[in-house]
């Protein structure tokens, strides 16, 4: 499905762990991306707990929830109308406001709307739950390409490694994944250019600590609008 001509991509971001910037990393990539020229949808695949709402100051006035409930077969013009426009111009389908609506989401479903949405948009964004859970996998399936994210300490690095061993394993291409090591600069004992050997590749992006992105994160400001001009943004 992922090499069909005239489809979207579809890049699915992961991080085995929560904590690690995964929606940091899904939204500002989707907004840097819509302000290149793109037309991009965002898909918060955390059902139960999902931020991306949070971090672009969108309010749930429809989501994930929302269109399952809706039923019958899905087109280009109903998934639209459950999705949130943000000013950057990205579009997002927000994830169910309860923990307990996440069930009403089942994987058919999500390959319907991913399918849908590859043929309206030039880029699909999907931020994920910590884990591979079913509906992370059938994402990981229809994925042009996964962007790992992890962090400078050994717990992260464990995890971010298991996690590239897994997905080795269910035979990806290991030229489609970029690693993302996010707070690159923090000071915690590991050095750097040590990621490399515990990974067995390097990263290919190494986004800086910058004490603005939390802040830019509880004003619902994505980095890459609040400073564009930041190491972090720029990275």
């Amino acid at each position: 499905r992922a090499g069909e001509a005239g489809l979207g991509k579809l890049i699915v971001v992961l991080g085995p762990k929560g904590g690690t910037g995964k929606t940091l990393t899904a939204t500002n990539l989707a907004v840097a991306l819509q302000q290149g020229g793109q037309r991009v949808a965002l898909v918060d695949l955390d059902l139960q707990f999902g931020d991306v709402g949070l971090c672009l100051g969108l309010a749930p006035e429809s989501t994930f929830h929302d269109l399952a409930l809706a039923g019958g077969s899905l087109d280009a013009e109903k998934v639209e109308s459950f999705l949130v426009e943000h000013s950057s111009g990205v579009r997002a389908l927000l994830a169910p406001t309860r923990p307990d609506q996440a069930s009403t989401v089942t994987v058919e479903a999500l390959r319907e709307v991913y399918a849908v949405l590859r043929q309206e948009y030039d880029v699909v964004v999907v931020d994920t739950p910590p884990g591979f859970t079913p509906e992370v996998i059938v994402s990981i399936d229809m994925s042009t390409d996964l962007v790992m994210v992890g962090m400078l300490d050994s717990l992260s690095l464990k995890n971010t490694k298991l996690g590239l061993e897994t997905l080795e394993l269910m035979g990806y291409d290991a030229d489609a994944i970029r690693i993302v090591l996010n707070r690159a600069q923090t000071r915690v004992g590991i050095p750097p250019e040590a990621v490399g050997a515990v990974l067995g590749r390097d990263p290919e992006v190494l986004v800086p600590s910058d004490r603005e992105i939390p802040r830019a994160i509880n004003e619902g400001v994505p980095i890459v609008l609040a400073l564009p001009a930041s190491d972090a943004a720029a990275a």
